[in-house]
């Protein structure tokens, strides 16, 4: 079942002992990158940063609409001279 292994992401099976050398060189590279990441991140909460994502694809959405209705307001200009 599930919660039988000792250490998370080292699999249960009895094998030879580089086989195990390696796993645990894999986990504790997996520790390590996990701890250094909350780290870097522990001084910059999530919630602000993905707001702030959000409202940069907002403004990014906006000035890509208003770029639009630029050029629709060119052509339209265009249309108008023509007549």
């Amino acid at each position: 079942g599930e919660g039988t292994g000792s250490k998370p992401g080292v699999p249960d099976v009895p094998s030879d002992d580089s086989d195990e050398e390696l796993s645990w060189k894999s986990f504790e590279d997996e520790e390590e990158t996990s701890e250094e990441e909350e780290v870097s991140f522990d001084p910059i909460p999530r919630t602000p940063e993905e707001s702030e994502n959000e409202s940069n694809d907002e403004e990014e959405q906006e000035s890509r609409l208003s770029e639009e209705a630029r050029i629709r307001e060119e052509e339209d200009a265009e249309e108008l001279y023509r007549d």
